[in-house]
């Protein structure tokens, strides 16, 4: 932004290598890593999609619900308030903030903007293989040495679970990998069961 080269999100996914190995701290093989980088994240499944636009009360869980329900961007932009919040897991208020949202033209010019520099959301939600961790909710804490955080959440998903960002009564389990934070100590004190990793991986094992 400083060297004026990005204005706004959509702009990131028209950088060139030229233009970064020109930039201070920058040189020829950090430029085409960044740029390898960016085009590898135009393509984006839907709900990752919705996440990242930022829409108040739309986390990680609303978002997925949304790409399920809908399937596409252009069926969620196009959404009446009440269709919204009739989904189950929405409500009155997420279902409020996404319609609102959609409403407004620079929103709907930045989705736009970002479709037309190469931006490729797949059209799908999440898919979900089993029904295996229905009824369960997770929270994830410390490092895992077999996948990243990211990757253990979407096969908790794909086998019908859930995840929390915050530990509760309502907790199934806390999976706990390397240097576990406060959120360990919150499931002591609540009595809460703590998985290691070798244990969830038994658990999400097909």
């Amino acid at each position: 932004m400083n060297e004026g080269l990005v204005s706004k999100p959509s702009d990131i996914f028209i950088l060139t290598r030229d233009e970064l190995k020109e930039m201070e701290r920058f040189a020829e093989k950090s430029a085409g890593n960044l740029v390898v980088a960016i085009e590898k994240s135009k393509t984006i499944p839907l709900h990752r999609f919705i996440y990242a636009l930022g829409i108040l009360h739309v986390g990680e869980e609303t978002a997925i619900d949304l790409a399920n329900h809908y399937g596409s961007i252009k069926k969620i932009t196009e959404a009446s308030l009440e269709n919204l919040q009739d989904i189950p897991n929405i409500g009155n208020v997420a279902g409020k903030s996404v319609y609102d949202y959609f409403q407004e033209e620079r929103n709907k010019k930045l989705i736009q903007e970002l479709l037309e520099r190469g931006v490729k959301i797949q059209g799908q939600g999440l898919r979900i293989k089993s029904q295996k961790l229905e009824g369960l909710t997770f929270v994830l804490t410390g490092e895992l040495e077999s996948m990243s955080r990211d990757e253990a959440k979407e096969k908790i998903r794909a086998l019908g679970g859930d995840i929390s960002s915050s530990v509760s009564k309502k907790t199934s389990y806390v999976v706990a990998g390397k240097e576990p934070g406060s959120k360990h100590e919150k499931a002591k004190k609540l009595g809460v069961k703590i998985m290691r990793e070798k244990e969830f991986l038994e658990m999400i094992k097909e």
